[in-house]
C-alpha cells in the first residue's frame, strides 16, 4: 500500500514533467548523421522531445542488454549451486531416512534380545506333584530337601 503511494507520489510527476517537456519542445530540429556535412541525404527533421525520448529509450535498453551479458556468469553460477544446493539437501534427507531406519532396526533388535533374555532368565516353576517337603530341584538335579534337616 505504501509502495503504491509512493510510486503514484513520484510518477505523477514526473509524467506531468515529461508531458510538459513534449509541448515545450515540439519544433521540427534537422538531425545529421553525417559528420563531415558533405552528404544531405543522411539528414532528416524531427521534433526534439522524440529524438530525445528516443534517445533516452535506447540508452536503457543498450544499458539493460549489457548489464545482462556482464552478469550472465554470475546467473550461471547461481544456477549451478542452487543444482548442487538441490543435491545436497537430497543427500541429507536420503542419509537421515538411512539413519532412521537403522535406529528402527537397532530398537527391533534390542526388544528382541531383551525378551529373549527375559524369557532365558525366568526359571521353571515347580512341578505340581511334587511332595509338600520338597522343593524344586536342585543345580546337580537332586530334589533339595526343605526344613531344618536341610542344611
Amino acid at each position: 500500500m505504501i509502495s503504491r503511494l509512493l510510486s503514484i507520489i513520484v510518477l505523477v510527476p514526473l509524467a506531468i514533467l515529461i508531458v510538459i517537456f513534449c509541448v515545450v519542445n515540439r519544433e521540427p530540429v534537422s538531425v545529421s548523421m553525417d559528420a563531415l556535412g558533405t552528404s544531405p541525404q543522411l539528414a532528416f527533421q524531427a521534433p526534439l522531445f522524440v529524438l530525445i525520448l528516443a534517445s533516452l529509450i535506447l540508452g536503457v535498453l543498450l544499458g539493460g542488454i549489457a548489464t545482462f551479458v556482464t552478469q550472465a556468469r554470475y546467473r550461471a553460477r547461481a544456477a549451478r549451486r542452487a543444482r548442487e544446493l538441490e543435491t545436497l539437501r537430497q543427500e541429507v534427507d536420503a542419509s537421515n531416512e538411512r539413519l532412521r531406519r537403522e535406529r528402527e532396526d537397532r530398537e527391533r533388535e534390542r526388544a528382541a534380545q531383551a525378551t529373549s533374555q527375559a524369557t532365558a532368565q525366568v526359571a521353571p516353576p515347580a512341578p505340581r506333584d511334587a511332595p509338600a517337603g520338597l522343593a524344586a530341584p536342585a543345580p546337580s538335579g537332586r530334589p533339595a530337601i526343605a526344613g531344618p534337616r536341610a542344611a
